[in-house]
């Protein structure tokens, strides 16, 4: 009798390149090459692609960038991120190295002219049906994501320290399951979007209608339901503004230009990698 051993389903990592090239060049103070061009965050975001690969040993990775605006979400409302999808000066200029080094190390790089990050990698995600995933990124919008094959991994310390989240870390931290993180945020709001929530509905609240709701469809069809008489006119007052922020909140695949399924693991171009190098001056691409 021959007893066949499951062979584990090729790893995939779903990057978020624009958080990993923030954190990085947050976390090493401001500096620059000899012509100018500030590289603290390529120094780092280097190092963090590079522990991945060593430690994670994925079959498949996908690295990510928010393109510039106008956004696909800003036709729906232009005051989405008006504060916040403006990249920083500093960032802008190393954005496009990051690109070329996420190339040059074997990966794909994908930066789609009106998608977020977010809304790449959701839409690679949906062409991987049934590939274990691991999506890397600090962005709790992704928690909506999560499954039994789908997992985060936000960093802590750099990506040498990361802590997985899985459907019950979700559950423990908002009180709903995964697929109810775009109604929470619908009736909470995100300060870091420029979603504004309804007033006097924090996230237990929140949760709670959502309990017992399931959805803020539901919820905004039964409100005689809802005992706060309080909590029910303001949930009645913003109705179309609930129903606009959870569209907004939710990911979901979209239109690509690039129609890219293999997103297997190439082999680092050295040459390219050193020349990266020597014109940028982060060393570590010559490794």
């Amino acid at each position: 009798m021959v007893l066949l051993v499951p062979v584990p389903a090729p790893l995939l990592y779903l990057v978020d390149g624009d958080g990993l090239l923030y954190r990085a060049a947050n976390a090493i103070p401001f500096f620059t090459n000899d012509h100018g061009l500030p590289t603290n965050g390529l120094h780092g975001f280097t190092a963090m692609l590079r522990n991945l690969l060593r430690d994670a040993a994925p079959h498949s990775m996908a690295v990510a960038f928010t393109a510039d605006p106008p956004l696909r979400r800003h036709a729906l409302d232009p005051a989405y991120k008006v504060n916040h999808y403006e990249h920083p000066e500093e960032i802008k200029q190393q954005l496009p190295y990051a690109i070329r080094i996420v190339d040059a190390l074997g990966l794909h790089a994908f930066l789609e002219p009106g998608l977020e990050a977010d809304d790449v990698l959701v839409t690679l995600l949906s062409r991987m049906r049934n590939a274990p995933t691991r999506i890397v990124s600090n962005d709790r919008d992704f928690y909506q994501l999560v499954s039994g094959r789908v997992r985060m991994l936000a960093p802590v310390r750099g990506v040498t320290e990361m802590r997985e989240v899985g459907p019950a870390d979700v559950r423990e931290a908002f009180g709903v399951e995964p697929a109810q993180v775009p109604d929470l945020k619908a009736l909470v709001g995100d300060a870091s979007d420029d979603i504004p929530g309804v007033s006097g509905v924090g996230p237990k609240t929140a949760a709670a209608l959502l309990r017992e709701h399931a959805t803020v469809e539901r919820l905004l069809d039964r409100l005689d339901r809802v005992a706060s008489l309080r909590i029910r006119e303001r949930l009645a007052a913003m109705r179309d503004r609930i129903l606009l922020n959870k569209v907004l909140a939710t990911l979901r695949p979209v239109t690509m230009r690039s129609r890219r399924k293999d997103l297997r693991i190439r082999r680092p171009r050295q040459k390219t990698l050193a020349a990266l190098a020597e014109e940028t001056a982060v060393g570590s691409l010559a490794r």
